[in-house]
């Protein structure tokens, strides 16, 4: 993957904050911006992965806010719960983004004053291309994620005796952003959505915001398109670095990434953050050709 020395590419802000696009059309900028989210800029288009931005006090600043996202042409909803989806309604309704998900995704936008004409639902069970300006969007069913219950059970009693319990004020303020999401019990099975984006050029990524077990709809598309230029996943859940490698190295066996990027591994202060150095060895063990590439966040400015 080309990095280039455009300062637009360089810059901590994001574009769909008022940044500078890139000076050659063509190039892809990619930014994170915390938990799933990231930000695709191609041809003068914006394309938002999940929008999770406003997370409250008990989270390590962003740079910004969903308010000061201003510019976006498509967001793509991976699933609805709340910690991927609590700020796509005033972003969408702003910018006036289109805005993929399923269909316990698109429900709950719709309770929330989303132009219909916006939404656009998807079930990844094949059968779906999208076509927008400079790129095109296949949806595919994935699996949330699914972490052993004794495993997190543990971990969270240890994290909850080792930090100081949030305040009532931040426990309204996490309440306000919960309820902008959806808790469907669909989610798990059939609310999970990856994307593979191809752009004009013939570059593929995939965006998969949940470290579920990869579905067979996956295996078959990835079978069909071949190796992805660019994966950018979810880390698992399961706290224990065997289990959190282990799925990573099945994204990687299905989809085949020249480069990997991770996403949702980062947490509250009074949480653990998931770990990178070990998926990422275990992947240059299996194959030391694939690139593994941990960013900060940006946003800052």
């Amino acid at each position: 993957m080309l990095v280039t020395a455009d300062s637009a590419c360089q810059s901590d802000q994001l574009v769909s904050t008022g940044g500078e696009f890139p000076k050659d059309r063509t190039t892809l900028a990619i930014r994170w911006t915390g938990y799933g989210n990231f930000e695709l800029v191609y041809k003068g288009q914006v394309i938002l992965l999940d929008a999770y931005f406003d997370r409250g006090s008990e989270y390590p600043t962003l740079g910004f806010g969903a308010a000061d996202v201003r510019r976006a042409n498509v967001i793509l909803i991976g699933h609805g719960h709340y910690d991927h989806m609590s700020d796509a309604a005033s972003v969408g309704i702003r910018t006036g983004a289109t805005i993929v998900g399923a269909t316990s995704t698109v429900e709950r936008l719709r309770t929330q004053g989303v132009d219909a004409k916006q939404l656009r639902t998807v079930t990844g069970r094949g059968g779906e291309q999208l076509q927008f300006s400079g790129f095109s969007v296949e949806p595919v069913l994935a699996r949330h994620g699914e972490s052993p219950a004794e495993v997190t059970a543990a971990f969270g009693k240890a994290l909850q005796a080792t930090v100081r319990a949030p305040t009532a004020e931040q426990a309204e303020e996490q309440a306000r952003i919960r309820a902008r999401g959806s808790s469907d019990p669909r989610i798990g099975s059939e609310g999970t959505i990856a994307y593979l984006i191809t752009l004009d050029g013939g570059f593929r990524i995939l965006y998969r915001d949940s470290g579920g077990s990869i579905t067979d709809y996956e295996r078959a598309a990835a079978q069909r398109v071949g190796p992805v230029d660019l994966a950018l996943v979810a880390t698992s859940a399961s706290y224990v670095t065997a289990l959190t490698v282990g799925q990573a190295l099945e994204y990687v066996h299905t989809y085949r990434p020249s480069v990997f990027m991770p996403a949702h591994h980062d947490a509250p202060y009074n949480n653990l953050w998931r770990p990178t150095e070990p998926v990422f060895q275990a992947i240059k063990d299996e194959n030391p050709t694939v690139v593994t590439v941990s960013k900060g966040y940006s946003g800052s400015r």
